[in-house]
This record gives structure tokens, C-alpha cells and sequence, in this order.
């Protein structure tokens, strides 16, 4: 328990509590990341998956166009 510091007027430090530990792993990062929408990691999955995107419709568009000649 902490004793506060007292000037005669003002007990300071009355009301303080610590700050609780919160474990943080990797999983959780990640969940909170595509749930708020503002994790590095979960940007850096978003833009792999957009570019995965893109490469797969440019292959079926260029198979497609070589196909038709």
C-alpha cells in the first residue's frame, strides 16, 4: 500500500494505483490490428493480399490474351 505524501494541505499520491500488466503476444497484436484497423502487421497482410490479387488477375488477363492469338 502506498503512503502518500502529505504537505498539510494536499495528500499527494492518495489515489494511485499501479498500471496492470496486459500480456501482449503476437495472435492478440494481430486481432486487435484488422478489429481497430491501425497494426503495422495487419497493413503489411493487407497490402501482400492486394498485391497477391493483382498478380493473379494480371496472369489470368495475360493467359487469357495469349490464348485469344
Amino acid at each position: 500500500m502506498n503512503t502518500p505524501y502529505n504537505t498539510g494541505k494536499v495528500e499527494i499520491g492518495k489515489y494511485y494505483q499501479k498500471p496492470y500488466y496486459v500480456e501482449q503476444d503476437d495472435d492478440m497484436l494481430a486481432i486487435q490490428g484488422w478489429l481497430i484497423g491501425d497494426n503495422k502487421q495487419a497493413k503489411r497482410e493487407r497490402i501482400a493480399d492486394l498485391i497477391y490479387c493483382c498478380t493473379l488477375v494480371a496472369t489470368v488477363f495475360v493467359s487469357i490474351i495469349c490464348t485469344l492469338d
